[in-house]
């Protein structure tokens, strides 16, 4: 009876190993779904990563002097449906402030118009993930605990604005990396500005804006030309207004980390 009895427990126990290690191993599709370790505060030491935003090449890949004129080649049809994931993403909103000191911006409101940038991410999404808790006087970006967005004078000047965020791998989802901080630099050598009419001589804020945060929404550059009507191509000129709408590979990624609202 006694045997009998340390059979049955013994293959109890081995019932409650085998779901627990099932828990474990466990993946969610949407990883921000995905159920932390109760441990699973700020790390101590996070890695880095730097999205550059240079401007769009006047004739790219043009030799200086070509012999002569080539004959023109059918433009490839563009690609609107591609997105690139970098394997990074929020496990929580992030609360931003925005550094008023803004120079050379031509009229309107500029902090409206980084509001609008965030929200079109938002919007498309079923989580929140950004959020303007204020103003700073902070410009830069630096580990600090605090998500900045701000105007700097840096080099080299043909750099729109970057986009810097500190992350680490998940814990329960090793393809993703979790975000943890987010700064956004525009650069101050160029002219911003917002009202139509003067956007051709300067770089609109939104449109800029708008591709930067798709870089915390997780998503990669894209460089061919055949994405160039999507909000996360590479590069941009000024007076260009069409990265403020998402295309809809820029959505379809951020609805794979987000789920669809």
């Amino acid at each position: 009876m006694k045997t009998k009895t340390f059979i049955i427990i013994l293959i109890g126990l081995l019932v409650i190993s085998f779901v627990s290690v099932g828990l474990v191993t466990a993946k969610s599709d949407n990883p921000r779904n995905a159920e932390q370790p109760a441990n699973s505060g700020r790390p101590e030491k996070l890695k880095q990563i730097i999205f550059v935003h240079p401007i769009a090449p006047d004739m790219p890949g043009k030799p200086d002097n070509p012999p002569e004129k080539p004959p023109k080649e059918p433009e490839e049809p563009k690609d609107n449906t591609y997105y690139e994931l970098w394997g990074g993403y929020l496990n929580s909103t992030i609360e931003y402030k925005i550094n008023p000191n803004i120079a050379m911006v031509t009229g309107g409101n500029a902090i409206e118009a980084i509001d609008a940038a965030a929200e079109a991410w938002d919007v498309k999404t079923l989580d929140v993930l950004f959020s303007n808790i204020g103003e700073t006087e902070k410009s830069w970006y630096a580990e600090d605990r605090e998500n900045i967005v701000s105007w700097v004078k840096f080099l080299p000047r043909d750099y729109i604005a970057v986009a810097v965020m500190w992350y680490d791998d998940d814990p329960i989802s090793p393809t993703y990396m979790q975000i943890y901080e987010v700064d956004i630099v525009f650069n101050a050598f160029h002219n911003w500005g917002i009202e139509p009419g003067k956007r051709d001589r300067a770089f609109d804020i939104q449109n800029i804006a708008t591709h930067e945060f798709g870089h915390p929404t997780g998503l990669n550059d894209l460089y061919y030309d055949i994405y160039s009507e999507l909000t996360m191509y590479g590069y941009s000129s000024m007076g260009e207004t069409k990265k403020q709408t998402l295309g809809e590979g820029d959505i379809l990624g951020a609805q794979e980390l987000y789920s669809v609202p």
